[in-house]
């Protein structure tokens, strides 16, 4: 199982905390689930489902969702390229 970014909150409550796979599955080893029960979870929310169990609702966090407007494209107009083959 490899590391996934998590949106995670408490059933019923409306504030979330981001944080991943490797630090839920210890509390959710905690919670009394076992190895095929943590793979299901894990499947779920790989392929993009959100899943509640043990009094937690988890979701996957997407990275592009992540980043919008932080990071942008960047893009030349053909007058920056013309400039270039002048130097």
């Amino acid at each position: 199982m490899k590391n996934i970014p998590l949106q995670v909150n408490l059933e019923g409550q409306t504030s979330c905390v981001d944080t991943d796979w490797l630090a839920i599955m210890a509390t959710l080893k905690k919670r009394g689930l076992q190895q095929d029960e943590l793979m299901s979870v894990y499947v779920e929310l790989s392929s993009g489902m959100r899943v509640t169990t043990r009094g937690l609702s988890l979701a996957k966090i997407n990275p592009t969702l992540e980043l919008q407007g932080i990071i942008r494209e960047t893009t030349f107009s053909a007058n920056d390229y013309a400039g270039m083959l002048r130097a």
